[in-house]
């Protein structure tokens, strides 16, 4: 299963709830995560977490964060992208799916939060008032997260590893072979050449190219793959393999100015093919 079709199996979700839930009913025993945050009108009701290793919203100082969601999503989804934050911003948050980041400095202390639900309700970085008792022992981060800041009271119990930095060998200049598949993917999806683009994608992408044909929507896929790609050229910068998955990390230009990102892609049948583009807007 490719890295993309396994995050789609491992995200189910519970949608927002509006209302006046109690905080103290939602703490059981945690499996990542468990519990309830809320703001303002807004119940996250927390099904998982995960933790990763980051940059604090702060500044550049290093962090580790833990991001929990009303969906039920499985770290080993989101292993195998380079910026795990952009991954589960692009990838699990959506106007169903909440999530809430809390940030622990490097000893595993805790720091503060941040979330973004709907205009007017969501915070770049708070301290808040919050007791915990999470510690970082043997790679995992364990523990209870207690808010009682009116307004956004929050309890949550935490049980959940840190997602390894390890991403294999550091590929050669250009990315090596899955450097040159994404120059062809580029070329092909650029002139949206459909008869070359469809065998550069992976075999759960070309799975998904043949559902949309059957149902006449080819170009809107084709579509949705240009949205996050860059239109006017691409660069790789670096690039790492493990077995057979790569990452390349990448910029580009666009109409929309430059671009950088990260591509994933899956050896099958001993070539390597697209399975996920990841792109911002650079950050000069």
């Amino acid at each position: 299963m490719s890295i993309f079709m396994r995050l789609v199996v491992y995200i189910c979700v519970a949608a927002f709830v509006a209302g006046t839930a109690s905080v103290a009913a939602a703490v059981d025993a945690p499996d990542s995560g468990r519990g309830v945050f809320k703001s303002q009108a807004i119940t996250l009701e927390i099904r998982s977490a995960i933790a990763f290793k980051g940059k604090s919203s702060l500044g550049s100082d290093d962090a580790l964060i833990i991001a929990v969601t009303n969906a039920t999503v499985h770290g080993a989804a989101l292993a195998d992208y380079y910026d795990r934050r952009r991954a589960v911003e692009k990838r699990v948050r959506d106007g169903d799916t909440g999530v809430v980041y809390f940030e622990f400095r490097p000893d595993g202390t805790y720091r503060g939060l941040s979330y973004y639900f709907v205009p007017g309700n969501g915070c770049g970085f708070c301290t808040s008032e919050v007791s915990s008792t999470v510690r970082l022992t043997a790679g995992k981060l364990a523990g209870t997260l207690k808010g009682t800041e009116q307004g956004r009271p929050f309890e949550v119990a935490l049980n959940v590893p840190v997602m390894s930095d390890d991403h294999g060998t550091a590929l050669p200049a250009g990315g090596g072979a899955p450097g040159a598949a994404y120059l062809a993917y580029h070329a092909a999806l650029v002139k949206r050449d459909r008869a070359a683009l469809k065998p550069l994608l992976s075999l759960d992408r070309q799975q998904t190219w043949a559902d949309a044909e059957k149902k006449g929507q080819v170009e809107k896929f084709v579509e949705y793959l240009a949205d996050e790609h860059p239109d006017k050229s691409v660069r790789v910068v670096q690039g790492f393999v493990k077995g057979n998955t790569a990452v390349l990390l990448v910029t580009g230009d666009s109409v929309a100015g430059k671009l950088a990102g990260e591509v994933l892609l899956m050896k099958e049948k001993d070539a390597w093919h697209i399975d996920d583009e990841l792109m911002d807007l650079a950050v000069r």
